[in-house]
């Protein structure tokens, strides 16, 4: 008699089939997918986040990647959670991370990831995997959708209690445009993560620090880092009108950037309608 494997034998098989993994994802039986963002680190950001109770709500997860966050919003009880993203499931991820790590080895900025024939697979979306895998294993009843959000007709996506747009903002070329669209997604609450800066002294001034390259974390694909008030004022210029900030998280040790003027952190701001 063939002894079946066990079911963590089969959720290690599925964790391993993925190429690359950026979200630490519990698939459980005590297998976690080995993500590029370790798990004590995604709970000290879902701590940061304040996710309201989210019980027989619907929720939009932006960018959503491996679906850590959709994930949660399901294990939290929501009654519908859609999964969107576009770019990073259409890119050979593990030959992105060697073009990216080669480029920073040679000092030099990477080409647009979606300019190369052999990062860019829309028409496959290899980069899908892990949150195809991730739901399999989950017996997940998310749904995803493979859009661009900043061009897409977002109409017809409807509404959602709660629109997730986390680590996004940093990455679009139109931030006003793409919070207006956030805006028009929003039933309630839209809660925005982002890459962002502080000038000390200059608090009270809308500031943005532009990325024409790959100044930020050596990706091309940043290009903005606002400071909170800038946030918050995008926020309301987007017609939000209810503004919180629920965390501010340093990245990396601030005494040691070189830059006493200019300190890189995480901001999560509560926008609701």
């Amino acid at each position: 008699m063939v002894e079946q494997p066990s079911r963590r034998a089969r959720l290690r098989e599925l964790a391993e089939s993925v190429p690359f993994w950026w979200y630490s994802i519990d698939l459980g039986d005590d297998v976690v997918t080995p993500g590029e963002k370790p798990a004590d680190w995604l709970a000290i950001e879902l701590e940061a986040l304040h996710l309201p109770d989210l019980q027989g709500r619907t929720v939009l997860d932006i960018g959503a990647w491996d679906g850590f966050m959709s994930f949660e919003a399901e294990r939290r009880g929501a009654s519908r959670v859609v999964a969107l993203d576009h770019y990073v499931w259409a890119l050979d991820l593990p030959e992105q991370q060697r073009y990216w790590h080669e480029c920073r080895r040679l000092g030099v900025a990477p080409q647009p990831y979606h300019e190369l024939p052999r990062l860019w697979h829309p028409e496959t979306l290899p980069g899908k995997a892990g949150f195809d895998t991730a739901k399999a294993a989950l017996n997940s009843n998310v749904e995803s959708i493979v859009a661009d959000f900043m061009e897409m007709d977002v109409e017809s996506l409807g509404t959602f209690d709660v629109v997730l747009y986390l680590g996004v903002l940093y990455h679009v070329e139109a931030p006003i445009e793409a919070l207006r669209r956030v805006y028009t997604v929003t039933g309630e609450l839209a809660i925005i993560a982002t890459q962002a800066v502080v000038v000390p002294g200059f608090e009270h001034i809308a500031l943005w620090e532009f990325f024409g390259s790959s100044e930020l974390n050596a990706d091309v694909s940043n290009w903005w880092a606002p400071n909170e008030k800038a946030l918050h004022d995008l926020c309301s210029s987007a017609g939000f009108r209810e503004l919180e900030t629920t965390a501010v998280l340093p990245l990396g040790d601030w005494e040691q950037l070189g830059r006493q003027d200019l300190r890189r952190c995480a901001i999560v701001v509560h926008a609701r309608k």
